[in-house]
């Protein structure tokens, strides 16, 4: 006579992350926020570390947690998702996403002549430097080297908006009749300097993703000069490609990949 099969009961480091799961989910932890240690979690749920490392392994091999290392365990922050098709700045890329965005503006002034040339703006210009959120957690750093002829198009009610913090870039320049046409841009990594570490909150040193773009006018005239950069957790860039004969291949992949004039690429 067969024996009845008795249920598998759930592991205990599956109930603890089933626990943590939730608890994010319900926003008890909220995205980059940090969770209780190892040993808070043992000590709270009256298991052994052993189990409680299991757990958050289960999470972060889930996406929903990400460790750093001397640091702890953190809440991942959904990345944000970049397409190669479309020139949106970075306030319409994260509302397109459904999430908020903000942020400050850390300076304003004259820019220095040789880095706003290293950066592709070879006229005076005045940098902008902002601090960027998303769902208010500190998710990049924004240069723009704006040329002064473009500044001068703003008005001064605008241009108070854009140094409070209170608009877009893209949408100061819009409303100023000043119509973006294409842009290039070129992205890399590197590790964070102490004081980008510091302002975004990460580990020193912690990797971060390079944007670097030039916006143009539909004269081919500089409106922009960017470098952004972002936490690596936090950045994603979808790129479509062709495989096929050169005049198969469309012509913004091909500047994709020598880094040059890309007329599709995008960024705030």
């Amino acid at each position: 006579m067969a024996t009845k099969e008795q249920p598998v009961s759930n592991p205990r480091y599956r109930i603890l992350a089933e626990a943590l799961r939730e608890a994010i989910v319900a926003g008890e932890y909220p995205p980059g926020g940090q969770l209780p240690t190892e040993a808070e979690l043992a000590k709270r749920f009256g298991m052994s570390r052993g189990t409680v490392v299991k757990a958050i392994d289960t999470l972060v091999a889930e996406g929903i947690v990400i460790k750093r290392q001397g640091a702890g365990s953190f809440v991942a922050v959904p990345a944000l998702h970049r397409r190669s098709s479309r020139l949106m700045s970075f306030t319409e890329t994260v509302s397109e996403q459904g999430r908020t965005s903000s942020q400050k503006v850390l300076s304003y002034g004259r820019a220095n002549k040789e880095e706003a040339r290293a950066y592709g703006s070879h006229e005076p210009s005045m940098l902008l430097t902002r601090l960027r959120f998303v769902d208010r957690v500190a998710a990049s750093i924004h240069r723009s080297f704006i040329p002064e002829r473009v500044l001068e198009q703003l008005s001064a009610e605008r241009l108070g908006q854009l140094l409070k913090g209170d608009a877009s870039l893209y949408a100061a320049f819009e409303d100023a009749g000043i119509a973006i046409g294409r842009g290039s841009e070129h992205v890399s990594a590197r590790l964070a300097t102490a004081d980008e570490a510091e302002m975004l909150n990460i580990p020193c040193p912690s990797a971060l993703m390079v944007v670097i773009r030039q916006s143009y006018d539909h004269q081919g005239q500089l409106i922009e000069a960017a470098e952004a950069v972002y936490q690596a957790d936090y950045y994603t860039y979808d790129l479509e490609l062709v495989r096929g004969t050169a005049h198969e291949v469309p012509h913004r992949l091909r500047v994709v990949t020598d880094n040059s004039n890309n007329k599709d690429q995008k960024e705030n």
